[in-house]
């Protein structure tokens, strides 16, 4: 499970308006795609006008003088289902040329609630306009879907332009996740919690702060638990193979993608998503398989150059009973690797070398040896072979 800040934005990250992609690379703001849309006005993505300079605006140009305009974003269905049963509440930087009125109105499609707040902006300043808090209301995720809808109405604006920037949907009461918010809730007297929970745009000032001030550590801490796996005396004998006893930092079998990238330096070497041949054929078939593969032996890394890590390299992409025959020959320098024609791919003839078996073997071959691969339909019998010259009982009482 991913550490996720617990009041997250849940809009998607273009109509988020972010400045990057999910790839960290900057989006050119004149080609951006996001999907808000608006009624008696042009809008338009700009950079030069911002909160943030992660984060771009929306240019919002009246068609007129007089009419409501109102920009929507409409469909808005979280990634995960962390805020069902939860509260909501969106908000959003307004930046106007003139004293506007501004409503916002923010919709449980799913339930059938909606509420709006109505505010007046202050002039040539980033102006925070909010909605209402809303239920969300306990969903059943497996036949409905969570969706909101958000409209933001804008009147008096006598035809000026004005610029909308982080528009941000959120988990109202995600901040009592954190750690330190939950430790105070405990210490401060129940007047002071009640007095701050009736507050207004936003309701728990004091607590938010609070959480803003502590967010990094609460971090830290959930890194911290997660870090040590569980004793199995703290662990119930029923509950030995659950998941959630293992390391999601540290064990390569329950590794958050987050950190696979940070567990793979202790291999010495980055873990391979994707491994391809000269002919682009693909060697990898299940990535999350070959993920741990790699991180839990090393083949690529602190153990490469063995007749171990060449052998099972070779066996990644075998078939069957996956037979390997690894021996020296041709030269001082050269690794042979024979395989079986039946469980080796990319081969038709006996002879024949596999582009994907030797794309995993250059991966892991000795510095300064050459590779020579090939497929044939039985594989000799090699007495000083440690695993197929070895003689089972049928060829033991055979030989007397």
């Amino acid at each position: 499970m991913r550490i996720l800040n617990p009041t997250r934005n849940i809009i998607s990250w273009n109509n988020a308006l972010n400045a990057k992609n999910l790839n960290g690379v900057f989006v050119n703001p004149e080609t951006y795609d996001h999907s808000w849309t608006s009624t008696n006005s042009i809008i338009s993505v700009v950079s030069d006008k911002y909160v943030h300079p992660l984060q771009y605006s929306l240019k919002v140009q009246p068609n007129d003088d007089t009419s409501t305009i109102v920009v929507s974003l409409h469909g808005i269905i979280p990634e995960d289902n962390d805020i069902n049963g939860s509260r909501a509440q969106f908000h959003c930087q307004i930046s106007p040329q003139r004293e506007m009125t501004v409503a916002i109105s923010l919709e449980n499609v799913t339930n059938s609630i909606s509420d709006s707040h109505s505010q007046t902006t202050i002039v040539d300043k980033w102006n925070a306009a909010f909605s209402p808090v809303i239920d969300v209301g306990l969903i059943d995720v497996e036949t409905n879907q969570i969706e909101f809808n958000v409209d933001i109405s804008i009147t008096n604006h006598f035809g000026q332009v004005f610029y909308i920037s982080v528009p941000t949907l959120m988990n109202e009461l995600g901040f009592t996740k954190n750690v330190f918010v939950w430790n105070m809730r405990k210490f401060v007297p129940n007047f002071i919690w009640d007095r701050d929970k009736i507050q207004e745009y936003p309701n728990y000032p004091f607590a938010k702060f609070l959480h803003v001030l502590t967010h990094a550590g609460d971090a830290s801490t959930v890194l911290y638990r997660r870090f040590y796996q569980y004793l199995n005396n703290e662990v119930s004998v029923a509950n030995q193979d659950e998941p959630f006893r293992y390391s999601e930092l540290v064990n390569p079998e329950y590794v958050d993608d987050d950190y696979i990238n940070w567990l793979s330096q202790f291999n010495g070497t980055s873990v391979y998503r994707s491994i391809t041949t000269q002919s682009s054929t693909e060697a990898i078939t299940n990535v999350g398989e070959s993920i741990t593969w790699q991180l839990v032996n090393a083949y690529f890394g602190r153990n490469a150059g063995t007749l171990e890590a060449i052998r099972e390299c070779a066996k990644q992409v075998l078939t069957g009973n996956k037979t390997v025959y690894v021996s020296p020959g041709g030269s001082f320098f050269q690794i042979n690797v024979y395989t079986l024609l039946s469980e080796t791919p990319g081969v038709t003839s006996p002879g024949d070398t596999s582009p994907e078996v030797i794309a995993m073997l250059e991966l892991t071959k000795p510095m300064g040896f050459t590779l020579n691969h090939q497929s044939y339909t039985t594989l000799p019998f090699i007495l000083d072979d440690p695993l197929y010259g070895a003689l089972g009982p049928a060829q033991q009482n055979a030989l007397g």
